[in-house]
């Protein structure tokens, strides 16, 4: 029982990992603020996740910022573009909900229901969008059809995923501190199904660098 409440006792890793998650949350919903910025932020979360955190190698607030820095252009002009196809989906969403009581219902109503599933598609893609960025070198449009891919080839995974995804916003949304620890979280869990999925897509020397194997 003494070596459980040690230094090096599994209370104590376990507080200092959650309060690892917990921070880089906060980081993740600080550079989120600027709303552009959230592709950034995301990628540079979800990185620090799997090397501080998982992997207990650096430092988080330098892991944090380096990666940052490091996607900062391209992960902003990949959330641009998903934000103009959201945003495209979500007008013809409510221009489709207006027209329920103004002509056809039943055309209107499938209408609601076609772009209400494409957007779910394009953000269930960018789930897959960020983490991939995090990990590999692509050109923006290779990265966005690799997501679209991975999202259709890894079905199980993307169902497994999508609530997570909606838990996190509604118990954003619901609860006054879930701002604070929910992005953290979300992350976390995101990471413990998602790696899998990226190291299929990785080459044995990536694998070995990536786990420390090689510098």
């Amino acid at each position: 029982m003494g070596d459980y409440f040690s230094i090096d006792g599994g209370l104590v890793r376990f507080l200092s990992k959650a309060s690892d998650i917990c921070i880089i949350g906060i980081l993740w919903l600080i550079c989120c603020l600027p709303i552009v910025t959230f592709g950034a932020s995301t990628t540079a979360a979800y990185y620090t996740i799997i090397k501080v955190v998982k992997r207990q190698r650096g430092t988080l607030s330098r892991e944090f910022i380096q990666a940052l820095k490091k996607n900062f252009k391209d992960s902003i002009m990949i959330h641009c573009f998903y934000l103009v196809i959201e945003g495209f989906l979500v007008f013809n969403i409510y221009q489709a909900y207006q027209a329920l009581e103004t002509r056809d219902s039943a055309v209107a109503l499938n209408q609601l229901f076609i772009y209400a599933a494409f957007l779910l598609l394009v953000m269930t893609a960018g789930i897959y969008t960020y983490p991939a960025l995090s990990r590999f070198s692509m050109k923006r449009n290779e990265l966005i059809q690799f997501s679209f891919i991975a999202m259709c080839r890894h079905l199980p995974i993307t169902i497994l995923l999508i609530p997570i995804f909606l838990a996190s916003i509604g118990a954003m949304v619901l609860l006054p501190v879930g701002i604070i620890f929910m992005p953290g979280i979300c992350l976390y869990l995101y990471s413990l199904i998602m790696e899998p999925v990226l190291r299929k897509y990785m080459t044995e020397e990536m694998k070995k660098q990536w786990d420390g194997e090689e510098e």
